[in-house]
This record gives C-alpha cells, sequence and structure tokens, in this order.
C-alpha cells in the first residue's frame, strides 16, 4: 500500500498538474514548431503511403514503415516537445486539441484525389527519404504542407 501511495505521490509531482505549469507563451518556439511540423509531416506521409500503395507504388506502406522505425528516437523527441508546447499553451484540453489538429490532417489526406501524379510524387518523397535519411525529412517537412506556422504565432 506504501508503494502505491509513493508511486501515485511521484507521479503527481511529474505531471503538469502536479507541479507548477508553465505560463501559456500564447505562441511555440521555433523548435516547437519545427517539431510540429516534422509530426505532421509524418502524419501526411504515412496516410498518403497507406492511399498509394499496391495499385500506385508497389511497397509504398512498406518504405515509410520502414523509415519511421529507423527514425524511432527521432520521432519520439519530436513528438516530446510536441505534447509539452501543447500541455503549455493548452493546459485544460491539450489533448482534444491536439487531436483535432492531428485528425484535420488525416481527413485532408484521405479524402485527396488518389491520381498517378500524387502517388509519384509521393513515391519521389519516399525515394529520397530512404537515400537521404531524416535530414531530408526535415527538409521536407518545412515545404510540405506547411499549414503550422499559419495556426500558430512563432515567438521571436
Amino acid at each position: 500500500m506504501r508503494r502505491l501511495a509513493a508511486i501515485l505521490g511521484l507521479a503527481a509531482l511529474l505531471s503538469p498538474l502536479g507541479a507548477e505549469a508553465a505560463k501559456p507563451k500564447r505562441c511555440f518556439s521555433t523548435t516547437e514548431v519545427s517539431a510540429e511540423r516534422e509530426i505532421r509531416h509524418g502524419i501526411y506521409m504515412r496516410e498518403a503511403a497507406k492511399r498509394c500503395d499496391g495499385d500506385y507504388i508497389k511497397g509504398a506502406n512498406a518504405m515509410w514503415q520502414k523509415f519511421e522505425a529507423a527514425q524511432g528516437t527521432k520521432f519520439k523527441a519530436a513528438n516530446g516537445k510536441r505534447i509539452k508546447a501543447w500541455q503549455r499553451e493548452f493546459p485544460d484540453d491539450w489533448q482534444f486539441k491536439m487531436n483535432h489538429a492531428d485528425g484535420r490532417l488525416v481527413t485532408y489526406a484521405r479524402h485527396m484525389p488518389r491520381t498517378t501524379g500524387l502517388c509519384e510524387n509521393i513515391d519521389e518523397l519516399l525515394q529520397e527519404l530512404d537515400k537521404r535519411g531524416y535530414a531530408a525529412f526535415t527538409v521536407q517537412s518545412k515545404t510540405i504542407h506547411n499549414e503550422v506556422i499559419e495556426d500558430y504565432k512563432v515567438c521571436n
């Protein structure tokens, strides 16, 4: 029983609710914007690879999953930064708002017309990721579907 109480006490201290939560800045830092961009680009690439797999690009989904697995620690770090920013900026309902932002992107990606041109572009992006790794992914995330800076103010 004491062990359970100690674990619960430690969890309360480590959670943003147990400790003094950071005050919202009403903006995302450039590091947080980069993390948000990378996660969103990853969501888009995952959905696009699934949609183009088979009829348009043989093995597209497997190629994306291979990349995602190989870069797991970098995705995990970006996601950690992203979650901290969302928790700070939206302390009462950060999970709901983050899910909404992700869901908006998934809905967009799943309902884009699946065409030869779209899938050829996705194949080129996947091939670039296969050759150049996470550095290429970071560059792609800056230019592709960069609605992040339209959604959130960047801190100066």
